[in-house]
């Protein structure tokens, strides 16, 4: 049956008054990237305090082992990548709007469980349901501000989300200090989590499905009065005209659009996941997560003043974002900024792993201790002013409308399944090659993500979804 046209399902809407609804639409994005990212920063982030100070552990005075502590940080990991799997399978069935609800359902019975919990077992549990319900959101949340933004603010919109990670860290670690000093405790630190992770539920509860989700699903008078309140008529028109040339639900897709067997869609899926990784191998959750203990076990800070610590390093990197995430990712092609920031962050990783020696050289010397921290905010600037804002962004952009779900999905299962092995292996790496060692081998593997995104990484800047596709149509030598 031959599809209705733009001019047809327009023909009755009142199109003036659609397009005034553009800045609610607008700020209600916003409103998901802030506790869509929120949520997952934070809960990465605000166990990093409870660790040193948690006393449900059987090591020394109940505290944690390293092994305890590797355990708990990578069981909300382990989740994740149960969760990124799921939200990426049940994308096309379910539709982003049921997706993202349900992470947030899921989010606010794990950070209680984690809160009250009376043992490790159940702090395990909690972590899982954690990880899962982090691991819907993160998936799903950037693919879904693409799919609602005009190419114009796309950058800018998606990156709320990855610029929202990393200040929702800085207010976990600030929080904690505030908390450490005040007297409380480390359930208290984990408390706080159910705030943002409350928000999101209550944002989760007003939006809509993308104009995407609507089309493949055959509501396309929706689907097309969803992009004019979105975008600017002409935009909304070639977005809807290149929506009629997908599938159905339902219909015979896999003649149309087969899976990632044809070439050009398997260079999109190792581009997806290479960017995916290159988030994770940059090293920077690391510091995230451990960054307390380093300054407790290498710099010899105590509990409280390794807490205090961490406050400024992450207010750099949440600084870093910002400026990165929001002002230049629209301005500046997404190649250059990427580039610039992972050469910065071998520079900077070197630096660290020779500052290792300094400290060890000098033990007891605040001196040498305050030049590793600074060289860490240095190195957070370009790995998280740069480096992830672009990564998480190519993520929503890179993808084709009828593999976007899946794509996501499995590039969020490898940066997932990386940062799990990260943050378990890291501590157990810090103890057998040490700092300089440890930081010496993450610069070697990101010279790799260099010359990756040097030869794979397309430039997406100003482009549609729809002419992102075409041009990776066309270097995979596939018919537009």
């Amino acid at each position: 049956m031959a599809m209705a046209s733009f001019e047809e399902l327009t023909n009755d809407m009142d199109l003036a008054a659609l397009a005034s609804r553009r800045s609610r639409y607008t700020t209600l994005m916003v409103a998901l990237g802030v506790f869509g990212g929120g949520l997952y920063g934070y809960t990465l982030t605000a166990l990093s305090g409870a660790l040193i100070t948690m006393n449900i552990g059987t090591g020394e005075n109940g505290l944690l082992t390293s092994g305890e502590q590797g355990l708990i940080t990578s069981l909300l990991l382990l989740g994740a990548i149960v969760g990124s799997f799921l939200g990426g399978t049940l994308f096309d069935r379910l539709g982003p709007r049921r997706m993202i609800r349900i992470g947030a359902l899921l989010a606010v019975p794990g950070a209680v469980i984690c809160a009250v919990c009376p043992n490790l077992i159940v702090l395990y549990i909690g972590r899982l349901i954690m990880g899962l319900a982090i691991g819907f959101t993160s998936t799903i949340i950037p693919l879904y501000l693409g799919e609602m933004t005009s190419a114009a603010k796309r950058g800018r919109i998606v990156s709320v989300n990855s610029v929202m990670i990393v200040v929702f860290q800085l207010l976990a670690v600030s929080v904690n200090a505030v908390m450490n000093v005040m007297g409380a405790d480390w359930r208290a630190m984990l408390w706080a989590v159910v705030v943002p992770a409350a928000a999101l539920l209550i944002v989760a509860v007003i939006i809509s499905d993308s104009p995407y989700h609507m089309a493949r699903h055959g509501l396309d008078a929706e689907a097309v009065r969803l992009l004019v309140e979105t975008r600017d008529e002409m935009e909304a028109r070639s977005t809807y005209e290149a929506m009629t040339a997908a599938p159905k639900s339902g219909e015979d897709s896999k003649s149309r659009h087969p899976g990632f067997s044809e070439p050009w869609l398997r260079r999109v899926l190792i581009v997806g996941i290479g960017v995916a990784l290159m988030n994770q191998l940059g090293g920077q959750n690391m510091i995230n997560y451990y960054a307390p203990t380093i300054f407790s076990s290498t710099l010899g800070f105590d509990s409280s003043m390794a807490i205090v610590a961490t406050v400024p390093v992450i207010a750099v990197s949440a600084v870093a974002a910002v400026i990165g995430g929001l002002g230049l990712i629209d301005r500046i092609d997404r190649r250059v900024i990427l580039l610039t920031g992972l050469a910065g962050t071998v520079i900077f990783l070197v630096a660290i792993g020779v500052s290792y020696i300094f400290v060890n050289a000098n033990p007891g010397s605040s001196t040498a201790a305050w030049v590793m921290i600074a060289l860490m905010m240095i190195y957070l600037v370009f790995v998280q002013g740069m480096v992830a804002p672009v990564s998480w962004l190519l993520l929503a952009e890179v993808f084709p409308s009828f593999a976007r779900g899946r794509g996501v999905g499995y590039a969020n299962i490898a940066m997932n399944v990386a940062n799990f092995l990260l943050s378990l292996v890291f501590p157990v790496l810090l103890g057998l090659v040490g700092g300089s060692g440890t930081f010496f081998v993450f610069a070697v593997i990101n010279i790799a993500c260099f010359i990756f995104a040097k030869v794979m990484v397309p430039e997406t800047r100003g482009k549609s979804l729809e002419q992102i596709e075409l041009e990776a149509r066309e270097r995979g030598g596939a018919k537009a």
